[in-house]
């Protein structure tokens, strides 16, 4: 059947012929989504779409007709199939095909994937384009009444993942969501949704490590565990993409391993040059720039975090706000600053940077300050320490800020790095105690979470700033 063949593509990572031939599939049902989608047909469509979500009232939507056109029925199962791909290969019609699911279920009545269409739904208003926070967070609440109401117990795992891996970080404690994405995909491994079960490993990882919802030793060994398991299932795609991750999780706690030679026994750079090459590639490489573009901020190197911004910037300011988007936006910022600092050319463009990047902070702040306060707190420091003399004093300021509502709120790789940028801030001003105090704050944050490999690197600047 067509949905066997496109599951199969997908698993083989040939997502653009899945989505290619899930089109036709719906074209011939009745639903034409055109591959040339862009900004504005988008925003046409999602416009659309809430107007007739307003006009049904969203408290009102689960009293709707149960669907009966079995045509319809079949255009919802490929509308849900051609997701994960469509997100993989052209995010416009990505957008599109949760925009058609949506008027789907509200013109032709509700049927099971509606609570996955909900939730999709939810997490694209996340998104900057349309960027309505509360709206996002009642349908995703309506997205998990649905499942009980419209028993969707089959398709629970996806609207987890949407609702847990996007639209609860608008409101709730990230650290929340770290458990509920683990039984997201405890429950798609047992439906066989490799396709889920990948993005829900991605998701962990991404929040394990970023966003600190987990000890780092726990989360390579849950990681790696997992890797394994695609590969014993012949997911070697989904073992890739997940090995990013874990790469990153071993060099923070401080292993000298590549973990490419160990499951593929290729050296990273050969892993690399294989899969950059591969056509449908593209949140491969978006995950890839975000790990080492990270990997570089925590180690205090911001030249080569500057050069990973340059090679895939265009990349760090959209999207649904999924852990990754939150990471790229913060790093962006910070990069932005540093670069701005320290260059005398381009400053205006790298201030552009930089200042887009609190903004986005700051409006997520509104509705979270527990999930973004604290890296609001850090790019406004970093923002005056550019500035210079005459708001010194403000930096400071900020900085101190930062690192309490970081270690408040439970995110001790940020306090690390705030304390790590205040240390930086203060050595340029030649106040050493304060300097090594704050490196010295760094360090115990690190060691707390589990990464050694920081830890080593900022003991050799406390020496040198002890002699």
């Amino acid at each position: 059947s067509y949905h066997n063949l496109v599951r199969y593509l997908t698993a083989s990572g040939k997502s653009e012929e899945a989505l290619e031939t899930c089109l036709f599939v719906l074209k011939k049902l009745g639903v034409e989504i055109s591959p040339n989608a862009n900004a504005e047909s988008l925003l046409t469509e999602a416009i659309s779409v809430k107007e007739i979500i307003r006009n049904s009232h969203i408290h009102n939507l689960l009293d709707l007709p149960k669907m009966e056109d079995f045509d319809k029925m079949a255009a919802m199962t490929f509308l849900n199939t051609a997701v994960l791909c469509s997100y993989e290969t052209n995010e416009f019609t990505f957008f599109f095909v949760i925009c058609r699911m949506v008027k789907l279920s509200v013109r032709h009545g509700l049927c099971s994937i509606s609570a996955v269409a909900f939730s999709l739904y939810g997490a694209l208003l996340t998104c900057p384009i349309l960027a309505d926070f509360e709206e996002a967070y009642k349908m995703g609440r309506l997205a998990l009444r649905a499942i009980d109401i419209l028993d969707a117990f089959m398709f629970k795992h996806q609207v987890f993942l949407f609702f847990y891996g996007s639209i609860a970080l608008c409101k709730d404690p990230l650290q929340a969501s770290v458990p509920k994405l683990l039984e997201g995909y405890k429950a798609g491994f047992a439906l066989g949704d490799m396709e889920s079960v990948t993005a829900y490993l991605q998701l962990y990882a991404g929040m394990a490590v970023w966003g600190c919802g987990d000890k780092l030793t726990r989360a390579g060994e849950i990681v790696r565990l997992h890797a394994k398991r695609m590969l014993q299932h012949k997911q070697v795609v989904s073992c890739k993409n997940i090995l990013i991750h874990l790469q990153q999780a071993t060099e923070l706690i401080g292993l000298n391993e590549d973990v490419y030679s160990t499951f593929f026994n290729i050296s990273e750079e050969e892993f690399f040059h294989q899969e950059m090459n591969c056509r449908g590639a593209h949140t491969m490489k978006l995950i890839l720039h975000t790990c080492r573009m990270y990997l570089a901020v925590m180690r205090g190197n911001m030249e080569l975090a500057a050069r990973e911004y340059e090679s895939n910037g265009a990349e760090y300011q959209g999207g649904i706000r999924f852990i990754g988007t939150i990471t790229r936006v913060f790093l962006a910022g910070l990069v932005g600053f540093f670069v701005a600092r320290k260059q005398t050319s381009d400053v205006e463009k790298w201030i552009h940077v930089g200042v887009r990047s609190m903004d986005t902070m700051k409006s997520w702040t509104k509705d979270s300050s527990w999930n973004y306060e604290h890296r609001l707190f850090l790019l406004e420091a970093e923002y005056y320490f550019f500035k210079g003399d005459k708001h010194e004093h403000l930096a400071s300021a900020k900085y101190k800020q930062s690192i309490a509502a970081a270690k408040k709120h439970k995110f001790k790789n940020d306090e690390g790095l705030a304390a790590q940028k205040a240390a930086v801030f203060h050595r340029h001003y030649n106040r050493k105690k304060e300097a090594l105090t704050n490196f010295q704050h760094a360090k115990a944050c690190y060691e707390s979470w589990g990464a050694e490999g920081l830890v080593k690197e900022i003991e050799i600047k406390i020496a040198s700033l002890s002699q």
